[in-house]
Formats: C-alpha cells, structure tokens, sequence
C-alpha cells in the first residue's frame, strides 16, 4: 500500500491506528461484558505476577517483535519478517533454561503444527479451486467491474459490492494478493466516487481480510478452535459475534476519514468519541450486559431492548448526516436520546440488585 500510494509506510500505520483501536475496544468491551454476565473475575491481586518479575524474566523476548518492526518499517518486508521474527525466537528460548524444547516438547510442536495446517489447508483446498477457477479462466477482472457497474453511482452499494468483492477474494488469496488486485480493480471506481484515496485502500484491505474469522472459510477462528478444543463452526460463529466491529468500522472510514485521521483535530476527537461510544453501545447489546448497569435479562422483552440499543449505538457511530436536515454530531444526539429507554430499563431491572449490595455493605 506503501509503494501503490507512494506514501511513508509510518503514515499508512498511523491512519490504521484509530480502526484497529476500535475494534480492539470492541472486543475489551464484548468480554468484559461476558465476565460480568457469567460472573467470571481475574486473579486476586496476591496471585498476579509483578511487572518487574515479568519483565526480568521475558525481556529477552522483546527483541522478537522489535527485529518483525524493524524489518517491516525499515525494509518492508512483510512476507519474510515473520519467518526471522520466529527464528530468532526460537533461537532466544533455547537460552532459558525453562523454556528450552526437549526432543519430546519439539516433537508435540510438531504435531500440533501439523494437525493445525491440514485443517485449514482441507478448507483452502475447496476455496483455492474456486478462486483458482476463476483466475484460469479470465473471470476475475469481468466479475469485480460486473459487481461494481451493478452498483452504478450510488455510493453505499458500491461499498457494499465492494465488501463483497472484497470478502470473495479474500477468501482464496493471500491479503498482498488480495489487496493488490482490487488496488487495480475496485479502488479506482470508489476513488472517482469522490472517497479518500487512503480509506478506500484501507477498506479494501480491511474487507479482503474479514474472511480470517467468517466461515465458511474462518482460517484464524478454525486455528483458534483447534488450539481451544472447541468445535470450529461455533467458534467461527462466536468470532463473527466478537469481531462484528470490523465489519462496520470500514464503512465508516470510508465515509468519514476522520476516523483515520485525516481531517482537522477537533473532528478527529468528536469522530472517535462518536465511535467509541456507539461501540459500547452494540457491544453490550451483543452480550446483554451494560457495564455500570447491569444484565439486561432475557425474553422477548429484553431482545426488544438489546435490538433498540444496538442500533442507537451504529446511529451514534454512524459518520454520515441523517436525514431531515441532520449533521453527524445531531444524528449522534439522536443515537443517544434512543439508547436512554434501553438503559432505563436495564437500570431498573436491576435495582433489587443494587439495593441488596447497599444493605450488605452497610452491615
């Protein structure tokens, strides 16, 4: 993206910055929520691991991520950095005493590689042939500019066509492949739409990659399942659940690039403030748990609600203006006038509960 765009690689990374953060607070936000609901807690502080400790035992192994960072920033060499990163790995382990591999620990690694790699070549055999077909025969240039010409000047189809595209190729292409071919296939007719030349070539990226956690293909839920032990379908469905931010936050990049960055810092901070909170607001819809509140039950009643508070929060997130005359900070008052009602009712759901702590801190 670098080279095509004929920018510093550090700018591309900072653009990324506000995205990835997002859905990462996506995620703290989904999980912190399912601890509460389940009545999950973290260690007692007597049990946690000081950071001087930790640091004096693991700081060898920062120089793992500082060589992949330098070989990518300094070299871009983004297909062979982790290659190096895992030998000097592997290389920094065998110094630990603790941590060296025996012949029995090398041989499960092995194993546990092996068994991880047939899966998901099982699935890439299946999604190969497909893709694979279609570049044989030529298909693959027709059937983007089919999909985009389907979407004619209207804006929001041509990025939802262009998701689709996206997501489609993604699923058989590495993403350098991915990217590099709707570079020159799809970003050009979302550029002449009139849309940030870096958003759309972040969202592109960001859609050809959204297939590592939506099955059927799912490449990292299915390596996460096997790790976990648990079954790949549910987990590929959990991941859907969990990563759902990633699928909204392109969209909205794309037609804000303040949330890249790009724009005058006083929109910046309001685009980002929007987001974060309309995120809070879908990810405690998708747990049924509001941090400071409490669970919002179950039933008809509390579906109703977890729906209503959901789509206050993509309203408050939303970057765009509403109709009837609304600019995008109105739109976002909208949002959060429609979130009270859900939070009202989780609040008074849970007062009995609330009531009863008092009573047993006052005892």
């Amino acid at each position: 993206m670098a080279s095509w765009l004929g920018v510093p690689y550090s700018e591309i990374v900072l653009a990324a910055v506000i995205p990835s953060a997002l859905y990462y607070f996506g995620l703290f936000v989904q999980i912190d929520a399912y601890a509460a609901r389940r009545g999950l807690a973290g260690l007692p502080k007597e049990e946690m691991p000081s950071f001087r400790a930790t640091m004096r035992d693991g700081w060898i192994y920062v120089f793992v991520f500082a060589l992949l960072i330098f070989l990518m920033m300094a070299f871009r060499w983004e297909t062979t950095a982790p290659f190096y990163a895992v030998a000097l790995l592997l290389a920094v382990n065998q110094l630990r005493r603790g941590d060296r591999f025996t012949a029995g620990r090398f041989i499960d690694m092995i194993a546990s590689v092996g068994r991880t790699l047939a899966e998901i070549v099982a699935i890439l055999l299946g999604i190969g042939m497909i893709v694979g077909a279609f570049q044989a025969t030529g298909l693959t240039g027709p059937l983007a500019t089919e999909l985009v010409h389907l979407a004619g000047n209207s804006i929001p189809a041509l990025l939802i066509m262009g998701a689709i595209t996206s997501f489609i190729f993604g699923m058989g292409m590495t993403v350098t492949a991915c990217y590099i071919f709707l570079a020159i296939v799809l970003a050009p007719a979302l550029v002449q739409a009139g849309l940030n030349q870096l958003a759309v070539h972040l969202f592109i990226l960001y859609w050809g990659m959204v297939s590592f956690i939506t099955p059927p293909v799912a490449l990292g839920a299915f390596a996460a399942a096997t790790l976990a032990r648990a079954s790949p379908i549910q987990t590929g469905w959990e991941a859907i659940r969990l990563g759902v931010v990633i699928y909204v936050v392109p969209f909205f990049f794309v037609l804000n690039p303040a949330l890249i960055g790009q724009g005058a810092p006083q929109e910046v901070a309001v685009a980002v403030a929007s987001a974060v909170l309309g995120i809070w607001f879908v990810g405690s819809a998708m747990q049924s748990y509001l941090a400071f509140v409490g669970p919002m039950g179950s039933g008809p009643a509390a579906i109703l609600t977890r729906v209503l508070l959901a789509a206050a929060g993509f309203i408050v997130a939303a970057p765009v203006p509403g109709p009837y005359g609304l600019g995008t900070i109105e739109l976002s008052l909208v949002g959060v006038v429609l979130a009270l009602p859900p939070i009202a009712v989780t609040w008074w759901q849970n007062r009995p509960v609330r009531q009863a702590g008092i009573a047993a801190r006052v005892r």
